[in-house]
């Protein structure tokens, strides 16, 4: 064989490297700004915040700037559009808070939620569209007299496996009626445990708030195994503690903020509700968000 041939297999084999590059970059790519699955609770007002994550190509032609929910004219949104860098995508979120003003008037009455499914997109180019996020709760503002409140919460914690705690001490006699939240399906489903630790305190302490954890163990029992009502004496403290276990891809790249709502009710039959946020926000490695990129260039 001449040098000819050889020069001609070098460029065939060159241009073949090439045409391979080529294909595996845009394999990798997704082409469109995509948001993750939502499913979260969040509330009017009071400084509540919720975030809602999307994926970009590095290389896009235009990028996500702001996003708009309707009807909620008070929104403050604030963009962090390179919160994860990826190899060749960034992980990006928006910080919402729908800022709308808190119901005046006495009382702690909760109405039914809003739900949302769909935000407007706003892109760097000028251009909008109507994009599905899941599924997010917007539960009406409360109004609350806290000098009054029968339970102080006191502490909380979580940690990078996606667990966490709150606790509260009892500074009144109550009884523990309700957990409830719109989103325990996931509990339910084996992918969220939430525990609930109910202790008296020991004569002649004080209460203490807990250190720090780098892993925040479950006590007491499970929130849908406590016989209720239950009562609660004055100096007990009450620790909620949750657990994600994320059993695939799919569900470890979705997003998840619980309001879990504990219901107490004094002797005198008025009711007061306490609130812990349960968040779940995804940390995929290089390898997952790849086959999440495979995955969604799939789905249109």
């Amino acid at each position: 064989m001449g040098k000819k041939w050889y020069y001609v297999l070098a460029i065939l084999l060159a241009a073949c490297s090439w045409i391979g590059n080529v294909w595996h970059y845009e394999a990798n790519q997704l082409g469109r700004t995509v948001f993750l699955e939502h499913h979260v609770e969040t509330r009017e007002g009071g400084g509540r915040v919720f975030d809602l994550y999307y994926v970009e190509d590095k290389q896009a032609d235009k990028r996500l700037s702001s996003i708009r929910i309707e009807g909620y004219p008070g929104q403050i949104v604030t963009p962090y559009p390179r919160y994860a860098e990826y190899q060749r995508q960034y992980l990006g979120k928006m910080m919402v808070n729908l800022n709308a003003p808190q119901k005046k008037g006495a009382g702690v009455k909760l109405e039914e939620p809003v739900l949302i499914r769909e935000v407007t997109a706003l892109y760097s180019d000028g251009s909008s569209e109507q994009v599905n996020v899941g599924e997010i709760y917007v539960w009406p503002g409360v109004y609350r007299q806290d000098e009054q409140d029968p339970i102080s919460w006191t502490s909380g914690g979580s940690s990078s496996d996606h667990s966490g705690y709150d606790s509260a001490v009892v500074k009144r006699p109550v009884q523990l009626t309700a957990f409830s939240s719109k989103l325990l399906d996931i509990a339910v489903e084996g992918h969220l445990r939430v525990y609930a630790d109910i202790s008296s305190q020991i004569p002649g302490t004080s209460y203490r708030s807990q250190p720090s954890e780098a892993h925040i163990e479950l006590r007491g029992e499970p929130v849908d195994e406590i016989q209720l009502p239950l009562n609660i004496h004055k100096g007990d403290s009450i620790r909620i503690s949750h657990q994600f276990d994320m059993p695939s891809l799919e569900k470890s790249l979705q997003v998840y903020q619980l309001l879990l709502k504990t219901t107490f009710m004094e002797e005198s039959g008025r009711q007061w509700h306490g609130e812990t946020v349960i968040p779940y926000h995804p940390r995929p490695t290089d390898q997952e968000l790849s086959e999440f990129v495979r995955d969604s260039r799939r789905t249109p």
